[in-house]
């Protein structure tokens, strides 16, 4: 079976921690305050919180990953059953670790994520279940278009015609319930959400970015299948 084919699907991996929503913010502005001064690329960290789709939140990030103390603002203190829970997604390393707080009101337009071919999620908060849609891309090159940055990490100073790229279409994904675990595929389709419209902190996803155990990895492919076949995306 073809992996890279595998554009969308729910994991079959236990439902994750329910968290208290007012902990969580609490959090966030901590974290908040702290990216904006230790960011290594500071310009795209000032930009997320303003004039963005979500309110990001990370709790690993690329320069804090390998240090002796790699999460952030203690989260591993304040949220030991998330981080139990991450252990559960199949990396040798967990490089970046962000929760997407989606704005009441925001759509988020198509685009491709920073992971490599898949991308690992959960749902912290879902309360507008049908909303993630795909677009497949026109061809099946193993290359990424990046949508965002370019190669150095820079913003984009135009925004990609997703037309240019991906076929005339939206595939929405389907989940079996609420909060659940499910992958993405950045290479054979580009994704959006629809318009939030419910308040900000209805849906917050997590975003696990890293090295993979590629054993871990596709055996966790099989089982997902298995179980949940009727719900998967394929190119």
């Amino acid at each position: 079976m073809d992996w890279r084919n595998l554009i969308f699907s729910p994991l079959s991996l236990p439902e994750p921690p329910d968290v208290s929503t007012d902990k969580f913010i609490s959090w966030h502005a901590e974290q908040k305050e702290y990216m904006l001064k230790h960011n290594q690329n500071k310009q795209n960290s000032a930009k997320l919180y303003g004039g963005y789709s979500w309110h990001v939140s990370w709790a690993k990030w690329w320069n804090t990953y390998n240090t002796s103390n790699p999460w952030i603002c203690d989260f591993d203190k304040q949220f030991p059953e998330l981080v139990e829970y991450l252990e559960l997604f199949p990396f040798t390393q967990a490089k970046s670790i962000s929760f997407l707080n989606q704005l009441g009101g925001a759509e988020v337009n198509l685009h491709t994520d920073p992971d490599s071919f898949w991308g690992m999620r959960f749902y912290l908060k879902n309360k507008n279940k049908d909303a993630l849609y795909f677009s497949r891309t026109k061809n099946t090159d193993d290359i990424k278009m990046r949508t965002m940055e370019d190669e150095d990490g820079n913003p984009l100073t135009e925004k990609r015609d997703p037309l240019d790229y991906c076929k005339d279409e939206k595939i929405y994904a389907n989940f079996p319930q609420e909060r659940c675990a499910w992958m993405l595929n950045s290479y054979r389709a580009w994704h959006g959400v629809d318009k939030n419209p419910t308040p900000t902190g209805s849906r917050i996803t997590c975003s696990i970015i890293g090295e993979y155990d590629k054993n871990k990895l596709f055996d966790l492919f099989d089982k997902s299948t298995n179980e949940y076949k009727e719900y998967q995306i394929w190119y």
